[in-house]
């Protein structure tokens, strides 16, 4: 087999190396779904040389005109934007002339992105127990002195409007409850993906991005440990195969470890979060 690059191959790596707000990335992929009313899709990819391998990604249409024309099962090739600030989306969409033949998937893919939590409000997790970045072990009652909130990552993940946007939402989150001198919270990012999100990486992950504050805790747990919090809230992720596959789920408990709130994908502001977080302590 040859060692040459080919010319996608070339372009995504010169993109990758720049370091710039906005990369593009050349791929191509069948549409599993359309979302018409965010004009989106569901489409897996293949493989994109030195950024991601081939996954199921939710990815908006630039172009309203090239949404119209797109059909559930046949394949496209198009350009995938990662911009830091808008987040990821597609344009440039042409058709392969390639159909695939059978059943898209075992289930839609909106399922699982979509997923309803089974927690109604002021329902309570069952104990749980998380080891945080410096090595603690905290658990619900650890977190019974006022509001808390939870949400789900995990360090490798490519995509800024993901895992790094909940991140950046939490770190704008704590600087409004600073300036409202809000007290006695807590923030809890919990990593999907364990087997690599080690003590260690979790703790140079909050370093290298300024995230270090005494009540935003980094945590990791065993799988089943993960998802005795994540299920009732609707989270979904597969870590059968990398990049992890997975849907956005945030949530806010009470000092007494009552639901009070769920935000669903990542269409929610920092300010909504405060907001949540404070009238929640307000009866604690």
């Amino acid at each position: 087999m040859s060692g040459c690059k080919n010319d996608a191959e070339i372009k995504n790596e010169d993109k990758i190396k720049t370091g710039s707000q906005k990369s593009s990335y050349s791929t191509r992929g069948f549409v599993l779904e359309l979302i018409p009313d965010d004009k989106s899709a569901f489409i897996h990819h293949e493989n994109i040389p030195g950024f991601m391998e081939e996954m199921t990604m939710y990815l908006k249409v630039e172009n309203p005109e090239e949404y119209s024309a797109l059909k559930a099962g046949h394949q496209y090739k198009f350009d995938m934007i990662v911009n830091k600030e808008d987040g990821t989306y597609i344009k440039n969409i042409i058709p392969t002339g390639e159909v695939k033949t059978g059943p898209l998937s075992g289930s839609k893919p909106s399922e699982k992105w979509f997923k309803k939590p089974t927690f109604e409000l002021g329902d309570k997790l069952p104990e749980f127990s998380l080891k945080t970045s410096d090595g603690n072990i905290i658990n619900s009652s650890k977190l019974s002195s006022g509001p808390w909130a939870i949400t789900f990552i995990f360090t490798r993940c490519p995509l800024p409007d993901y895992c790094p946007m909940m991140s950046l939402r939490f770190n704008e989150a704590v600087n409004l409850l600073q300036e409202a001198e809000i007290k006695n919270w807590n923030l809890v990012s919990l990593t999907i993906d364990p087997a690599f999100d080690t003590e260690k990486v979790l703790n140079d992950y909050r370093k290298a991005r300024g995230y270090e504050y005494e009540n935003w805790l980094f945590c990791r747990a065993e799988i089943d440990e993960v998802r005795k919090i994540g299920d009732p809230l609707g989270l979904s992720f597969d870590t059968d195969e990398f990049p992890i596959e997975h849907n956005l789920r945030t949530a806010v408990f009470d000092a007494d470890g009552k639901l009070v709130e769920v935000f669903s994908g990542n269409k929610w502001a920092a300010q909504q979060l405060a907001e949540s977080i404070i009238s929640a302590g307000k009866g604690s």
